[in-house]
């Protein structure tokens, strides 16, 4: 490659603006990417090794990952392009410029890492899954808001959303290291985790969407007008005062059981020991922070922090497992929901996971914790991750608008 991955070319002068969302979207789609590197680096292990002296395929991992991190920022770019248009008035061209010269600059980096990537890795489904990617605005279009039902809504969320989840289970199957269960495991985790992600984000979009005649799962789980007569920001009201977040909310709990169902599946059928899952998962999360993340480490957990991770960690079994919980609890997907139902039926599950942290490394587990930290604050820096907190959103947003 002629230059780093996932940095700006050199040779291009590109304004502020658009240098700030190449970073936001690297530093999101590289959570994707994150997530692969882990699978990668878990199925090239060996299982009869132990954890300090398995070998992991650093480089194929790595590779793989920056397929849909560079994917979903080229992706997002083009999507500005089309969504924003409208609003840039005498920039306009400008801005069109920049968006789609650096969306495609992006993707040349995805065609040489398919090109350097072993003989034996297939792209075949991988390929499928970008062309749904490139497709789906123009299917997104076909959509009218006064005839879409619920469950056109819903097939739009996992279409525009889960269909990234789909590309990171892609790239992990062109290894051909897991089996076609253990796939449909991944995919009912990564279907679920994208589509309450996405739903999340379009609560908090609300007012965009009903003023541009999106159709959208919080839209058509609400019972009133979204009319032209009526101003994105009484509707906005009307449904903060509705039966719609209630509904939401239910509506999400459902996708997150299923996407727990399948974890502890996919979970259950690993042949790998603690100690490698979790070396992967550190790994993973250390290319992420190092190679990604635009943001340091340290701004997001300052050396205090990470030294106090460490203490309860070297504490006892109790302090170990709170500060595991607490870190955990706060991870987005797991916090997308405030459901006192759904937390008690987790109960179970959290216990079984303590009981497994116990007889973890510290050091490995520290690193994995402090990076997790990491994660969810930049996470929550670019988007909302949980219901009350997109809710909490538009309700500013509202009076804002209103005031």
């Amino acid at each position: 490659m002629t230059r780093p991955l996932f940095a700006l070319p050199a040779d291009h002068e590109f304004s502020p603006a658009v240098r700030a969302k190449h970073e936001a979207y690297t530093n999101q789609g590289g959570l994707l990417g994150a997530f692969a590197y882990a699978l990668v680096a878990l199925e090239t292990a060996s299982a009869e090794q132990p954890a300090q002296g398995t070998q992991f395929d650093d480089d194929l991992a790595a590779a793989i990952a920056s397929i849909p991190t560079a994917l979903f920022v080229t992706s997002s770019l083009h999507d500005d392009a089309i969504d924003e248009v409208d609003a840039w008035d005498d920039d306009r061209k400008r801005r069109l410029n920049e968006h789609i010269t650096l969306g495609d600059l992006v993707f040349i980096d995805v065609v040489e890492v398919a090109g350097s990537l072993p003989e034996g890795v297939d792209l075949e489904s991988v390929l499928g899954t970008v062309r749904r990617i490139g497709t789906g605005q123009l299917r997104e279009e076909a959509l009218a808001p006064t005839t879409a039902t619920l469950e056109d809504a819903i097939a739009r969320v996992d279409e525009r959303g889960a269909v990234w989840g789909d590309l990171a289970v892609s790239l992990v199957d062109a290894t051909d290291g897991y089996s076609a269960a253990q796939l449909e495991r991944l995919r009912t985790i990564t279907t679920n985790g994208m589509f309450v992600l996405t739903v999340v984000d379009d609560v908090e979009d609300l007012p965009e969407d009903v003023d541009n005649g999106v159709v959208n799962v919080p839209i058509a789980l609400y019972d009133g007008e979204t009319t032209e007569t009526e101003s994105p920001a009484a509707v906005v009201e009307s449904f903060l005062e509705s039966d719609a977040p209630r509904r939401i909310g239910a509506l999400l709990a459902d996708r997150r059981a299923d996407l727990e169902a399948g974890a502890r599946e996919f979970a259950a059928s690993l042949d790998r020991s603690d100690e490698a899952i979790l070396e992967a998962v550190r790994r993973g999360l250390s290319w992420y922070c190092e190679s990604v993340c635009s943001v340091p480490l340290e701004r997001t957990v300052p050396p205090a922090r990470q030294r106090e991770i460490r203490a309860q960690l070297a504490s006892d079994e109790l302090e170990t497992r709170c500060v595991v919980e607490a870190v955990t609890d706060a991870l987005p997907i797991t916090s997308s929901l405030d459901d006192a139902e759904t937390d008690r039926d987790a109960d179970g599950d959290r216990a079984a996971l303590e009981n497994r942290v116990d007889e973890l490394p510290v050091e490995p587990l520290a690193e994995v914790l402090v990076m997790l930290v990491h994660v969810t604050t930049v996470a929550d820096g670019v988007m909302s991750t949980s219901l009350a907190d997109a809710l909490d959103a538009l309700e500013r947003r509202t009076t804002g608008m209103t005031a």
